[in-house]
């Protein structure tokens, strides 16, 4: 099989009318209803967001039940919509996406697997089912193109997606944890490279609104961490805000809800500043499946357990030998609207360093009368946003990260075999 592959490849940067043709898996949603809502309404029929059913069949109640599903699944989590956007407007790539729900279209990619230059896997396509893709990776024995497969959901299907990336040979597995971390989870795949490859900024999104007021001076819009994932950090920093706001005189608006990309722009605008902490958590032992039966036991045996309860149930013992903490888009979005962070302190993959990039609050919050100090301290608040801004904008655009992985790609040694092949021609 090696030597059946040993053609794939990708090029450097290429003129604008000699683009790599690119496939880009997504998927809107999982499961059965998906399935029939993207194949027939969208892919035999053409059917798109918002469409109704025909006047005839609008007295049945499945039918419009179904077009109610005509909509983007994944709208409140942007960082899906924001990688794709990315990989579309990259000047160096002839991106076809394909959701891979359609089955209609995804069946016609399947059959052209032959005709792209580089296939990338998106982290919707590997998150958070992976049935659609592991039966079709036999297929992918008929591609020349190099596979980059973004992993969503890194703590969950961990043995189906490391399957997919082994059955199908992909070149590039890119996580959002930190090498460390993706080196320890990935050690099966030992034919892919690992590209640590966080979530970034996407500036056309997220962008200052000279038409907002900041009226709050400490906002939080996101869902409170389950306790599966094993530690508080996090929801006490948030609580903390919430109950003792007023009496320190913030202005606090805490929701813990999901919002699209349109209002949590408006919301990061209107906010000074928000507060949070690093995503995941800090046990990956047992290669991530000691969370997954912590994670399996709180969602599905007993939703209703106490912090205290998962934690000594699945953690009270266990040593924190791997980290799974890592930045998240969460902690980009902000940035772009200039809007100030107070944050559990934290490594954030080494991109964001405490009180340069963002307001450092201790994990156990014993610092809190400091770091309000330094909220207050309007220059201080100002440069600190300011400066962070340039620096994500220099380097941590989603634009850069599409860019530095054609980089990667092109200077492995699949794509040093096709460029001599193209030399030679």
């Amino acid at each position: 099989m090696a030597s059946a592959r040993s053609d794939r490849g990708l090029t450097g940067p290429r003129p604008i009318r000699d683009r790599l043709r690119t496939l880009y898996l997504d998927a809107n949603g999982v499961g059965s209803r998906m399935l029939v809502v993207d194949t027939v309404l969208r892919g035999m029929f053409g059917y798109r967001d918002g469409d109704r059913p025909p006047a005839p069949l609008r007295r049945f109640g499945r039918v419009n039940a179904l077009f109610s599903e005509l909509r983007d699944v994944y709208a409140q989590l942007s960082y899906a919509a924001d990688w794709r956007d990315a990989f579309v407007a990259s000047p160096q790539l002839a991106v076809e996406v394909c959701n891979i729900n359609n089955l209609v279209h995804f069946g016609r990619c399947l059959m052209r697997l032959r005709s792209y230059d580089l296939i990338v896997v998106s982290h919707a396509a590997a998150g958070d089912d992976m049935t659609l893709l592991l039966r079709a990776a036999p297929w992918f024995d008929r591609r020349r193109a190099p596979m980059a497969v973004f992993i969503g959901n890194e703590y969950d299907l961990l043995d189906d997606k490391i399957a997919f990336i082994r059955q199908t040979e992909a070149e590039f597995v890119c996580s959002q944890l930190p090498l460390t971390a993706a080196g320890y989870l990935y050690a099966e795949c030992d034919k892919a490279r690992i590209v640590e490859m966080p979530h970034a900024l996407n500036p056309q999104s997220y962008h200052p609104l000279p038409d907002v007021a900041r009226d709050i001076d400490i906002g939080f819009i996101g869902d409170i961490y389950w306790p599966f994932v094993g530690d508080r950090e996090r929801t006490d920093a948030i609580e903390w805000f919430e109950r003792n706001g007023a009496e320190r005189g913030l202005r606090c608006d805490i929701r813990k809800q999901r919002v699209g990309r349109d209002a949590w722009c408006r919301f990061l605008n209107g906010c000074n500043a928000i507060v949070g902490a690093e995503s995941g958590t800090y046990y990956l032992n047992d290669r991530g499946r000691l969370l997954e039966r912590a994670r399996a036991y709180n969602l599905f045996e007993n939703r209703a357990a106490t912090f205290d309860e998962v934690f000594d149930r699945f953690y009270r013992d266990q040593p924190r030998a791997v980290s799974g903490k890592s930045i998240s888009s969460r902690h980009f979005e902000p940035i772009g609207t200039k809007t100030c962070q107070i944050l559990i302190a934290g490594e954030y993959n080494g991109i964001l360093e405490a009180d340069r990039h963002y307001i450092a609050l201790n994990k156990d919050l014993s610092n809190t009368d400091e770091a309000l100090r330094r909220f207050h301290d309007g220059a201080f608040r100002t440069r600190m946003v300011e400066d962070t801004y340039d620096y994500v904008m220099s380097r941590h655009t989603y634009a850069h990260r599409v860019e530095r992985l054609l980089q990667t790609v092109a200077a492995s040694p699949v794509g040093a075999s096709v460029r001599r092949q193209e030399i030679a021609a």
